[in-house]
């Protein structure tokens, strides 16, 4: 069971970061958008929405390489302060937890009371590029975002932006050799794919479906991530339940008791 929880959390680390790494960025060609594209894209629930945080039941389905596991628990992120992914057994018992904090990333196993804090500039295939939590966030929270880190609508005009028959895609600006692209559908103005492609030929895909509203505003119950490119094939689906939109306190999990994991 240990290691199947380890396998899964490795995976989805590496997938959720890979999504969201940033750093200096070159200039794509602008083009002049008419004023029904711009305001598909201003009115998006992803734009104007304010998602700040979020909390909810969680399934998670993993694939590596042909090889499932599936995982039940809950989902709680709170804008700036951080993200935690708990895992239980039978639904009941918190036996594992994942936290995204802003300085850091926190393993916590709580049956052996062992957890890592894992620094973003230690994960190798980062090293060169960084993490922005902030990126993280928007990937989870369904908002459209700057690789850059400025706010979405001030660098919008350094985008190109597309009106095609269903969707009007956004193309940002090459950071680090990862291209991001953003699909709006027309009919709903709903955000339901985001994606970064890497001059190297790697690709995450982030889809987004299955959308409710909450908090007066659509949002997805159901995010897929799918990773190639990288010497092996994965995917994560998060299916969410129950999901708030409401304020609450957040509180990293209590380790000073906990022995450091090897």
């Amino acid at each position: 069971m240990r290691n199947v929880i380890n396998k899964a959390f490795v995976l989805l680390l590496f997938s959720l970061l890979l999504v969201g790494c940033r750093a200096k960025k070159s200039v794509v060609e602008t083009r002049v958008v008419d004023m029904e594209t711009m305001e598909i894209v201003t009115a998006s629930p992803s734009v104007v929405s304010p998602r700040t945080s979020l909390s909810g039941n969680l399934k998670l389905y993993v694939n590596v390489d042909g090889k499932p596991v599936s995982a039940k628990g809950t989902m709680r992120i709170k804008e700036q302060c951080g993200v935690q992914i708990g895992m239980t057994a039978l639904g009941l018992v918190e036996i594992a937890c994942l936290e995204f904090l802003p300085e850091n990333m926190r393993l916590i196993y709580k049956l052996g009371k062992e957890y890592a804090d894992i620094p973003y500039a230690d994960v190798s295939f980062l090293q060169k590029t960084g993490i922005d939590y902030c990126m993280l966030e928007s990937v989870l929270l369904n908002r459209l975002f700057s690789p850059d880190g400025r706010p979405f609508l001030q660098a919008l005009n350094d985008m190109s932006i597309d009106n095609e028959d269903c969707y009007v895609t956004i193309t940002t600006s090459e950071t680090n050799g990862i291209v991001y692209k953003f699909y709006i559908d027309k009919a709903t103005g709903e955000l339901v794919q985001s994606e970064g492609t890497h001059i190297d030929g790697g690709k995450v895909v982030c889809r987004y479906s299955d959308f409710y509203i909450v908090g007066g505003a659509s949002f997805p119950h159901t995010i897929y991530l799918t990773l190639e490119g990288v010497g092996s094939s994965a995917s994560l689906q998060f299916v969410l339940d129950r999901v708030s939109m409401g304020n609450f306190d957040f509180t990293p999990r209590r380790v000073s008791s906990y022995g450091k994991l090897n």
